[in-house]
């Protein structure tokens, strides 16, 4: 099976592309403030890399660009995008200043995305998505985009081990995809304004899980 079209709208840049990419769709203010969380988010994961061996910040700055090459010009978004895992696999930053600094909309983004355990340490996965799907349009677009990429990057192993537990991480996100993920692009395609973006998310997701369940 042939890779997902969506595959090349998943590519990264360097500062400068990325500035050049993002600053026509904002007004100055707004084009200030992404470059900001841009900065923090660099910072926050800086020293850490992804399963397949990327610096962990590629993740989070593809995300924005994926969302603006999909026609998201909502700063708020945009914001969301590049520090929605800075809260949960950093410190620093928490969400009052997130709150302080972007907003309480940008916040509530990156809070509905972000994995809090219980104070018991447990983690309901269920309810997780629940408010996920109650929220609204951004914090979908983020876990959308999120979700896209994290496919798209699942690594394959080198030895039988590693090629175990790669094919077990395939398995388990292509059904929580199918399971939590597919709904709320459901839901976003019944929301006007975003009926094609929705319906593109959940073929290009479909086609991921499929690619996924094989490769």
């Amino acid at each position: 099976m042939q890779t997902p079209q969506s595959a090349l709208l998943l590519h990264g840049t360097d500062r400068r592309g990325f500035e050049d990419e993002i600053r026509p769709h904002f007004t100055a203010a707004d084009f200030d403030r992404i470059m900001s969380a841009y900065r923090l988010s660099k910072y926050g994961h800086r020293n850490q890399f992804r399963d397949s061996g990327e610096r962990y910040f590629e993740h989070p700055k593809i995300l924005a660009l994926l969302l603006v090459r999909l026609g998201v010009y909502d700063a708020d978004v945009i914001i969301a995008a590049l520090l929605h895992d800075v809260i949960e696999d950093s410190y620093i930053l928490e969400k009052q200043d997130v709150t302080n600094w972007f907003g309480a909309r940008c916040c509530n983004f990156i809070m509905k995305v972000t994995k809090l355990k219980n104070p018991d340490g447990s983690f309901d996965l269920v309810a997780y998505f629940q408010a996920m799907l109650a929220d609204e349009v951004g914090t979908w677009l983020v876990k959308l985009a999120d979700r896209l990429h994290n496919l798209s990057t699942l690594p394959d192993g080198t030895d039988a081990a590693s090629k175990l537990k790669c094919r077990q991480k395939k398995d388990k996100q292509v059904a929580e995809t199918n399971q939590f993920i597919l709904p709320l692009a459901t839901k976003l395609a019944s929301t006007k304004g975003y009926e094609k973006l929705g319906k593109w998310f959940y073929d290009e997701l479909t086609l991921w899980c499929q690619y996924r369940t094989v490769n």
